[in-house]
């Protein structure tokens, strides 16, 4: 459930909402993404990429990162051609999910170990994914062009 709020849509303003860092916060962020797509008139392909890894960072941020109390922020933004998406959390000490996974793709995929195929996979849907920590602060930093 999100107490914090967040900006409305419109065309070419960013949007920014709290969440809870709660897997059953998800649905929420869904229909914060859905209503951003929307006012921007994103295509269902960008949508998908941009939806998809926005699950698979935050769901990382709420399985792995701790500080569980800590709500985690999410701005969308349009410039131009390109999505740009921050995701933010207080966290005690960095927790980059953007670092290269073991996941073992030589392997039958019943053979590999678990993790990191999602991180893997919302990498190749986007054009630049960033992590950075200072201060006491996560930002992942999500880049989608979009088709002209």
């Amino acid at each position: 459930m999100n107490h914090a709020g967040g900006t409305a849509p419109g065309p070419g303003r960013p949007m920014r909402q709290r969440f809870l860092k709660d897997m059953r916060s998800l649905e929420e962020v869904f229909g914060f993404l859905n209503r951003f797509n929307s006012a921007e008139g994103i295509d269902a392909a960008a949508s998908y990429a941009i939806t998809l890894a926005v699950e698979e960072f935050f769901t990382n941020m709420v399985k792995y990162s701790g500080g569980s109390q800590n709500p985690v922020l999410i701005e969308v933004e349009r410039t131009g051609g390109t999505v740009t998406v921050r995701m933010e959390e207080n966290a005690s000490a960095p927790f980059d999910v953007t670092r290269p996974t073991q996941t073992q793709f030589d392997r039958p995929p019943l053979e590999r170990k678990p993790g990191g195929l999602g991180v893997h996979l919302a990498k190749e849907l986007l054009d630049d994914v960033r992590y950075e920590y200072a201060g006491g602060i996560s930002r992942i930093t999500l880049t989608k062009q979009l088709e002209k």
